[in-house]
């Protein structure tokens, strides 16, 4: 299948290298022209990917309308508060993907929707997105490592198509059936693995982990029941799986930037020693307007 990427950062590469070690023809759309072209000449993404080069095989490109042509699948990697930027260009691009795929997790700030709702404002693309997602690192993925991780959208059907093409031995993909559920595990996660990222600043040991982690979790499913969600759900691979993976990871972009918290930096601070982005920032204010609406 052609597969283009929408985002070249750490996520967006390490997917794009796994799907071309696959079998599949793979472009990765980068926003920045001139980083796109350093790319393409040295094929190294750091800092975004280190010790890993991406294969020449794979296309970096900064002009969206050449990545998207001839694609079969749209993928997007791009963090949740600048999401809507990109959905606005492809009001205006024509494709004849017969999927989109969000790797997303977050909720957008201005609108208050998830990453599917705002792609699926896509012409001809409400009915054709799905969300991959779950306990799934990065780094650990481009290393080999086994991981599971848990697809939902639409159409079962699709859903099986997706699920064969882009599993491989090291990278299960399990199907679900809640949209809504699974997108908010994705999101709330990490703003509960801020707080474990502040407990061990502070200097806690994994008791207090423990505890942020069972009430966060219980938490999670109170959002996830008024807004629909399944209460399986958080207890699957997007809800405790990520969670837990999250909350304990030295990997986890949301638990380094709490530790930062935690040993005394202020947001600023640790933003700017952040080479990610750490999406539990902006989801947290989110989150709390969305608990805030329904009153829990």
């Amino acid at each position: 299948m052609n597969l283009s990427i929408l985002g070249c950062g750490n996520w967006g590469s390490v997917f794009g290298i796994m799907q071309h070690m696959n079998g599949h023809t793979v472009k990765i759309w980068e926003y920045d022209k001139e980083r796109a072209e350093r790319v393409c000449a040295t094929r190294d993404n750091s800092p975004f990917l280190t010790l890993h080069p991406i294969p020449k095989q794979i296309v970096v490109d900064s002009t969206l309308e050449r990545v998207l042509e001839d694609a079969d699948v749209i993928i997007f990697a791009i963090p949740s508060q600048v999401l809507h930027t990109v959905v606005e260009r492809l009001l205006h691009s024509r494709s004849n993907a017969r999927y989109y795929v969000s790797l997303t997790k977050g909720i957008d700030i201005q609108t208050l929707k998830r990453p599917s709702e705002i792609i699926g404002l896509v012409p001809d693309a409400h009915d054709r997105v799905y969300v991959l997602s779950g306990p799934s690192i990065a780094n650990e993925i481009m290393r080999g490592e086994p991981t599971a991780t848990v697809l939902v959208g639409p159409d079962a059907g699709g859903a099986k198509i997706l699920q064969h093409e882009l599993a491989t031995d090291n990278f299960r993909i399990y199907q679900g059936d809640d949209v809504v559920g699974v997108e908010l595990c994705a999101a709330i996660k990490n703003v509960i693995a801020i707080g474990c990222g502040i407990s061990k600043g502070l200097g806690f040991g994994n008791n207090a982990k423990g505890a942020l982690i069972t009430r966060g979790i219980v938490e999670m499913q109170r959002l996830g029941a008024v807004y629909g969600a399944k209460p399986k759900t958080f207890w699957g691979l997007a809800g405790l799986g990520d969670l837990v993976t999250t909350s304990f990871s030295e990997e986890s972009r949301n638990h380094r930037f709490g530790a930062m918290i935690g040993r005394g930096k202020t947001t600023e601070e640790a933003a700017r020693e952040m080479i990610m982005v750490a999406e539990g920032v902006p989801t947290s204010r989110a989150i709390n307007v969305l608990a805030e609406k329904k009153r829990i």
